[in-house]
């Protein structure tokens, strides 16, 4: 067979150059992967190797993006790549470079003086932001062992879905962390980093990764459980987790102990719950109806928990589950003079609450997430069903609250509160990213893989319209 040699380049972005350092302390061995597999290193300063070619085969970037010249750059890496690896934590994560979004304006004239203008300057994030990614290699600094092996099964035309670690790999050091209601089997967990980009999203920082190199793994501060950090346990992690190594108590075994019981129980089902549901399966929202009677419920009903709200204040800063009333009692002390409990889960004896939120598995161990509900519901014929009426609806009947959707939306709106800016009125806050729409109990979609937002706003809209007179105000 005709070898084709390949041509690599080594880049660094804003990093300490450490994972470059562990390629060369390869020594030898690297000599003889270069020779075997007849690789030219053709970019890489600390070998002396300065003259950029317009095309490479691989390209490595160490380093996270930390100014509008590094985006620049690592754009026109990627022109000339056809494979483009990133190299350690910074690359993947945003490592500590990361941590300048914390020394603000003065930090960053510290760091940089007047070699970048301070409004060239961004916080310090990954290159997957601005780029594809065909592989990566975690660690801070890499394993030089792996990085060996990705090379050679590259070289070799061995491609692999990532994450599969065919190369060699040896966890030794596991972080599992218990909790109520999440938990982490470090086991599963690749070190993708998802769940550490949605909890920063939200500004919770409940979850980050410790030590270094092969021993670096996800944990929450000091190995707590979930529910002793700043955790809001809104789930989202677990939503994100590509392999399930962050999960929540399921309740599944619970209920089905429930419907094989004499007295049949209630279903309790929320509309955003409902609507994504229908959504995912791509089925008509009266067919869901059907196949919670078919699974065994007496009763369904279609609830929200806003129809139980009473209101007290001048200013009512109204928390849609308890993850936001932890993230106000946390974040914004200050307000909680304003902040009215969760709307209660009155729902009665025998009954099951399906909702779109994990936080609310602190109401007790009946209560299943949408997702929990997809999986019930995943050896049923959903087309062949009839669609069908609930037996009630529950809605609220308020008007004029004001909805912050988001974190961005969220702080925003708290912010305002704090400042004085606005004194009176009531605040509904939905700390997921699109709202309850998208919260952490929510199904996947069976086509097309990537959940459509507008799709599952849209399908709300039609439950509303379907099993209520009039559409009110959330």
């Amino acid at each position: 067979m005709t070898k084709t040699k390949l041509v690599v380049g080594i880049y660094s972005l804003a990093g300490c150059e450490g994972c470059r350092h562990e390629i060369l302390n390869l020594g030898e061995e690297l000599l003889k992967l270069l020779k075997e597999y007849d690789i030219e290193i053709a970019y890489e300063p600390l070998l002396g190797f300065t003259s950029e070619r317009e095309e490479y085969d691989i390209v490595f970037v160490e380093g996270a993006v930390a100014s509008k010249e590094d985006i620049e750059k690592l754009k026109e890496i990627r022109r000339k790549a056809k494979i483009l690896i990133a190299l350690g934590s910074c690359s993947l994560l945003g490592g500590i470079p990361g941590l300048m979004k914390d020394v603000g304006k003065e930090g960053a004239e510290r760091v940089y003086g007047d070699k970048v203008p301070v409004d060239e300057v961004v916080e310090g994030e990954p290159i997957t932001k601005y780029v594809k990614v065909d592989y990566w290699l975690r660690g801070c600094p890499i394993n030089k062992w792996e990085f060996l092996s990705l090379v050679k099964k590259i070289a070799e035309g061995k491609w692999f879905r990532q994450g599969e670690r065919r190369f060699e790999f040896c966890r030794e050091y596991l972080v599992n962390i218990k909790g109520k209601i999440l938990y982490l089997d470090a086991e599963k967990c690749i070190i993708c980093g998802r769940c550490i980009g949605v909890c920063r999203e939200l500004g919770v920082y409940a979850i980050g990764t410790i030590n270094r190199g092969i021993n670096i793994a996800i944990s929450t501060p000091f190995q707590e459980p979930f529910e002793n950090t700043t955790c809001i346990l809104c789930g989202l992690c677990a939503a994100y987790c590509p392999v399930g190594a962050i999960n929540y108590r399921s309740d599944i075994g619970n209920v089905q102990k429930l419907l094989a019981s004499e007295t049949k129980p209630i279903a309790y089902i929320e509309f955003e719950a409902l609507a994504a549901l229908a959504e995912a399966e791509n089925v008509h929202p009266g067919k869901i109806i059907t196949a919670l009677r078919d699974l065994g419920f007496d009763k369904v009903i279609v609830w929200s928990p806003l129809s139980e709200l009473k209101l007290s204040h001048e200013l009512n800063i109204v928390p849609a589950s308890e993850a936001e009333y932890k993230y106000v009692n946390q974040f914004y002390p200050e307000l909680r003079k304003y902040l009215v409990r969760p709307p209660p889960i009155r729902l009665g004896y025998r009954s099951v609450l399906i909702t779109q939120c994990v936080a609310r598995k602190l109401h007790g161990e009946y209560v299943l997430t949408t997702r929990e509900l997809q999986t019930m519901l995943s050896k049923l014929d959903l087309e062949s069903y009839k669609p069908s009426k609930p037996d009630q609806v529950i809605a609220p009947r308020i008007y004029g609250f004001v909805k912050a959707v988001g974190p961005y939306e969220v702080k925003g709106i708290l912010e305002a509160v704090k400042r004085g800016l606005i004194k009176a009125g009531t605040i509904v806050l939905y700390i997921c990213p699109d709202g309850c729409i998208m919260g952490g109990g929510q199904p996947y979609s069976k086509s097309p893989f990537e959940v459509c937002v507008e799709c599952r706003k849209r399908m709300l809209e039609t439950v509303e319209k379907l099993f209520l007179e009039t559409v009110h105000v959330k």
